[in-house]
């Protein structure tokens, strides 16, 4: 099944696993593949909620941000299975 839903803006991030892992307040789970947290906020369904995307690499996280952050409207993505870790795209 198909999800559609756009993104308005990164509202946090990027943070590595390790910056993470020090801050107590965090209480979601962290997959293992994932190094890099990129939270945004995400309209699905004419809802609005902050939803985090994970990446292998800094650097892909931070042109994901920078690709987000250079748009003045929200982009619409259509997600057919490529989000492939399990949290990405989980509710904050």
């Amino acid at each position: 099944m198909k999800r559609k839903f756009k993104i308005w803006a990164v509202s946090q991030g990027p943070f590595s696993v390790k910056e993470l892992l020090y801050d107590e307040g965090y209480e979601f789970d962290i997959p293992d593949e994932g190094e890099y947290l990129v939270v945004c906020m995400v309209e699905e369904d004419d809802k609005l909620r902050e939803e985090e995307f994970w990446f292998d690499e800094k650097e892909d996280a931070y042109k994901f941000k920078n690709f987000i952050d250079s748009r003045m409207e929200a982009i619409e993505f259509t997600d057919d299975g490529s989000f492939s870790y399990d949290y990405s795209g989980k509710m904050c």
